[in-house]
């Protein structure tokens, strides 16, 4: 069963910091260079019980979970009237077999019923097929911004319609 949890301990810091390493990975990201290095470097400078705040930084973080594992992360980022929505599943062996999709669907219940947000935007790389199919299969309505990126967006009264 996925879920999504706030807490981020220790080996969870580490192994978005793994994930982060992987360029098949980040190249469907759009992290900062170094994220991976700023990460570690925080875990072994400061020993904390857990690592919410310096992931919650810049909008909310959560881990996404099978059977209690960490296998990818979801976060908001706020954006003025609307909230970003990051999702990357990191465990490159589970891709292709559905996890993307219901952490997707938890987030945005997340979202819209415990947040209260409005609207969700994502941004998608044009070469990621995999999260383009996701986002318009859960009813997103999408278009291209240029070579590079398509620009996906949900409001409530959308995700009741077509997700839920």
């Amino acid at each position: 069963m996925i879920t999504l949890r706030k807490d981020i301990f220790e080996n969870d810091a580490l192994r978005i910091a793994e994930w982060l390493e992987d360029e098949e990975i980040v190249a469907f990201l759009n992290e900062q260079k170094g994220m991976s290095s700023q990460i570690k470097e925080l875990v072994f400078t400061y020993k904390l019980p857990v690592y919410n705040r310096i992931f919650n930084n810049r909008g909310l973080f959560y881990l996404i979970c099978l059977e209690g594992k960490s296998i990818g992360y979801v976060k908001f980022i706020p954006k003025g009237t609307f909230h970003e929505i990051v999702i990357a599943i990191g465990e490159k062996s589970l891709w292709g077999k559905g996890y993307g999709k219901k952490a997707l669907k938890k987030a945005l219940e997340e979202a819209f019923f415990s947040l209260r947000y409005e609207k969700i935007d994502a941004k998608v790389k044009v070469e990621n097929g995999r999260s383009y199919s996701l986002f318009q299969h859960l009813g997103f309505n999408g278009s291209r911004i240029n070579d590079e990126m398509h620009h996906f967006s949900m409001d409530l009264n959308t995700f009741l319609k077509k997700a839920a």
